[in-house]
């Protein structure tokens, strides 16, 4: 992967979420904005680092478009166990904490079978090779978001 579009992915993802939790609790336009730019970054990554003919761009791009709809499905489902995390942080109670923990096992089992389902379609589509390199791309942008992510989210008290 290009180390200029990583380090770009890295800084874009570092100043989104220098405080989106808070903010997205009382403006869900931010949170749309997160996600747009997100598919952008996204999309360049894919342009640079990947090589298609035309038969094979006419191919990959709805698939790619439908897995991010099911991706940002997945995130705006993420985003809202967030929010409630968020709102409740103060006055956890261990049933809270119990209902938030099964939220997110289910919201992460999900995003796996998406990613399967995408891998297998590209894999059709595209062959074993260029369907690797793009379900590998995916999990390091994946990594990546859940990492800046997860570095703004406060450890239970």
């Amino acid at each position: 992967m290009n180390i200029m579009y990583m380090k770009k992915l890295i800084l874009v993802l570092v100043i989104v979420f220098s405080g989106v939790i808070a903010k997205a609790q009382s403006d869900t336009d931010i949170w749309e904005l997160v996600k747009t730019d997100l598919k952008v970054e996204y999309k360049t990554i894919l342009v640079e680092n990947m090589v298609f003919t035309d038969a094979e761009a006419e191919v990959f791009w709805p698939i790619f478009n439908e897995y991010m709809l099911k991706k940002n499905a997945n995130l705006d489902q993420n985003m809202a166990i967030l929010k409630d995390y968020a709102e409740h942080y103060d006055d956890l109670t261990d049933e809270k904490i119990e209902g938030l923990v099964k939220q997110t096992q289910s919201q992460r089992s999900t995003r796996l079978k998406n990613r399967n389902a995408y891998y297998k379609s590209l894999k059709k589509a595209l062959g074993v090779r260029k369907a690797a390199k793009l379900f590998q791309i995916d999990g390091q942008i994946n990594t990546l978001f859940d990492f800046q992510l997860a570095s703004q989210i406060p450890i239970i008290e």
